[in-house]
């Protein structure tokens, strides 16, 4: 579908959804993150962008509209940090060679040198190649001449060398653009009724001011054992909650109901207290803006779980 039939169509679907939980005299979205309501002319006149979670560029889909304020912000900050987080992670797995295939740029240590160079995965096969035109003659010289000296003495496999991605991310921004994608998926499967609940309000919050520390315990790493890639948990045990599972970290979002400060109880009863163990109803990841909880009738198959499972 064309971006401009999708973005209508997803104005229609969320106009649709608001006039069913609030009075409201003419057709408006509302932005899910700050909450502003945009007519029809906003759509029109550019005012509301189609947002992907994850971010498009590692591979989202298109989920919602945002405000463009709330993207453009989001867009050169928190989802750039996923961004080279992820490149950064692709280098180090081609590195190891855990990629058939690859290309990006780092910094190539040896012989006391340090050279900017194109790492590249062939079919399984590396190959490391200098940028001659970013780097110093005289050290792609030195290099060359280090080489060829240890070939000559048949010392060439005793040497050691590093080699390091240039992509490096703001840990905090990829963890807040984390939060933003796990929110996102929360507002298309659920809709309004979920996403501008009192309880999301430090959730929007901190997404609006990324750089500040507004609610903490939010991000945690994915068990590796957790097979499944992609689900949304709705926890009963031990806290009732979201538990939003992403490519590389769980994100946990307040429920409608459970602990008045969700973060708070979170923090002091689970955080940094070793590994834990939380269970509830899976659901799939949406495909498109649903918005199931404000359509809600008891024919919705998309809000019967998927499984009842451990995370």
């Amino acid at each position: 579908m064309k971006e401009g039939a999708l973005k209508r169509q997803f104005f229609k679907k969320g106009a649709a959804a608001l006039r069913n939980l609030i009075e409201i005299d003419q057709e408006c979205y509302c932005c899910p993150i700050c909450k502003r309501l945009y007519p029809y002319e906003g759509f029109d006149s550019g005012e509301l962008t189609i947002e992907h979670a994850p971010p498009e560029k590692v591979g989202g889909k298109p989920l919602a509209l945002t405000c463009k304020k709330c993207n453009s912000v989001a867009g050169y900050s928190i989802d750039k940090a996923v961004v080279q987080r992820q490149r950064q992670l692709d280098f180090t797995r081609a590195i190891m060679g855990q990629k058939s295939d690859f290309k990006g740029r780092g910094t190539f240590s040896f012989g006391g040198e340090k050279l900017n160079i194109s790492f590249e995965v062939d079919n399984g096969i590396p190959s490391i190649k200098p940028l001659k035109e970013i780097n110093d003659p005289k050290k792609l010289k030195n290099n060359k001449d280090y080489m060829m000296q240890l070939k000559q003495t048949g010392i060439w496999g005793r040497q050691e060398f590093s080699i390091t991605s240039d992509d490096n991310y703001h840990i905090k921004h990829s963890n807040v653009g984390d939060l933003k994608t796990a929110f996102i998926i929360c507002f298309a499967f659920f809709g309004y009724t979920y996403a501008l609940h009192k309880r999301l309000s430090p959730v929007r919050k901190q997404i609006m001011n990324y750089s500040e520390e507004i609610i903490n315990g939010y991000w945690l790493p994915s068990d590796p054992k957790v097979t499944q890639k992609h689900f949304i948990c709705l926890t009963e045990t031990p806290i009732v909650g979201l538990a939003v599972k992403l490519d590389n970290s769980t994100i946990f979002l307040p429920w409608l109901d459970g602990p008045e400060d969700f973060y708070k109880h979170l923090e002091e009863n689970y955080i940094d207290k070793g590994p834990f163990t939380f269970q509830g109803r899976i659901y799939n990841w949406p495909i498109s803006l649903e918005m199931n909880m404000d359509f809600m009738n008891t024919h919705n198959k998309q809000m019967q779980p998927t499984s009842s499972g451990l995370g």
